[in-house]
């Protein structure tokens, strides 16, 4: 099989010259994958030197099909010879042909198989969503590493549509000790994942859904309520195939002129560095100082740079000054005005394509979370050891919400 790919505009033009059958078929969908992957969300196939499509070749086109429609694109099969213009009618797929091939934008350039096609999304874009947004932050619980933690004095807190917050909690279970399954855990518009303190347990999560409002028992909280006012669209270029996450709070804040913002990103992963909770605090019975080898009995901390080709979710809190629930960024330039401190979660998917443009974060997280489970939570970190550091979590692609906190004060 031979696939040519011609840009028109926004259009990718696919010429696909053999036969599309099992032998190919995985070719054909891997290769158009990727395609959507870097942002090509209109694909028109020209299937005029097509000479056999057996079924095999019509999932693969079906698959290609499915996977536009999630992020509204298009798809075409245009001058179809006769033999596959009948099976794909036959096959009830007609709405694939019945178009006007004229509708096509002008040619560009034409990139034999698999090479790179010039991307149809900027590879940084931003939007104002409400130039007037702003978040306000609260701080419903405290508690530090490695304070004794009282069980009756942990609150319940409830987590609207409204609002986005991080830290470390857990579900009201009838007739389990809440204190002792406390873990990491963030919320974004309504919806909460949280990682329970157990190792190799899977993440688990509580929806929104009709009147209910999800809550979890808290010993430590940062949350946001309000509305975002940015939004942050990133892609790789020829000089810069990943974004560390200060990069990206670098560019929020040449955006927002604020002491303190709030963000949700959600984007593809080159790589996560953080660390979890397979110990409950709950089980402290007094203050300690605990260090390492110790604290492997408590924190699990990834080995390598994890999740290379998934999505993230990521909710953070950044600010230009440290505070008690938002440690030193060492990556922040020095001397520089911008964010030297955050503290952010992750929770892992299964990759999905994201729609280009101005993108609605309520939407976009429900595609997501609708979906697969969740793998994990995450507390990320950096790992700045000399030689053996693991260095920053990064992303490839993505969108980024933000917003200015209206009171930076308490963060302090």
């Amino acid at each position: 099989m031979k696939i040519e790919f011609e840009q028109r505009g926004e259009c990718s033009l696919i010429r696909v010259q053999g036969r599309l059958d099992a032998t190919w078929a995985d070719h054909f969908s891997t290769t158009l994958m990727g395609k959507i992957r870097e942002g090509q969300h209109w694909l028109a196939v020209d299937a005029s030197q097509l000479d056999f499509l057996s079924s095999a070749g019509i999932r693969a086109l079906m698959q290609i099909y499915k996977e536009l429609s999630k992020v509204k694109g298009q798809f075409w099969v245009i001058n179809p010879a006769p033999f596959v213009d009948q099976t794909l009618r036959s096959s009830g797929l007609g709405m694939w042909l019945d178009v006007d091939s004229t509708a096509l934008p002008p040619a560009a350039n034409t990139y034999p198989d698999t090479e790179a096609v010039p991307q149809v999304a900027p590879q940084m874009e931003y939007f104002e969503l409400d130039a007037g947004a702003r978040l306000h932050a609260s701080i419903p619980a405290t508690w530090r590493p490695w304070e004794a933690l009282n069980p009756s004095t942990i609150p319940s807190v409830t987590f609207p549509r409204d609002s986005i917050a991080l830290g470390i909690g857990a579900p009201q279970m009838p007739g389990m000790d809440t204190a002792a399954l406390l873990g990491d855990f963030l919320a974004v518009a309504g919806n909460v994942v949280f990682q329970p303190a157990q190792e190799q347990t899977p993440a688990d999560y509580l929806l929104a859904e009709e009147s209910f409002i999800p809550q979890l028992e808290c010993a430590q909280v940062l949350q946001l309520q309000g509305q975002m006012a940015h939004l942050l669209r990133f892609a790789p270029t020829d000089t810069q195939a990943e974004y560390t996450l200060a990069q990206l709070l670098d560019k929020m804040t040449a955006h927002c002129a604020a002491t303190a913002v709030g963000f949700v990103i959600l984007g593809e992963i080159d790589g996560l560095v953080g660390a979890h909770l397979i110990q409950s605090p709950g089980a402290l019975s007094s203050a300690a100082d605990i260090q390492y080898p110790a604290i492997r009995e408590w924190l699990s901390f990834c080995g390598e740079r994890s999740y290379a080709g998934e999505q993230a979710l990521i909710v953070g809190v950044a600010a230009t000054r440290s505070g008690p629930l938002l440690p030193q960024l060492e990556s922040a330039p020095a001397g520089k005005n911008g964010m030297a401190a955050a503290h952010m979660h992750a929770t892992v998917f299964p990759r999905q394509p994201l729609q280009n443009g101005i993108l609605d974060m309520h939407d976009a997280l429900l595609q997501f979370l609708n979906a697969a489970p969740p793998k994990t939570v995450m507390h990320l970190v950096e790992d700045k050891r000399p030689m053996l550091g693991l260095g920053e979590s990064a992303l490839v692609r993505g969108a980024c919400w933000f917003s200015a906190i209206q009171n930076p004060e308490v963060l302090a």
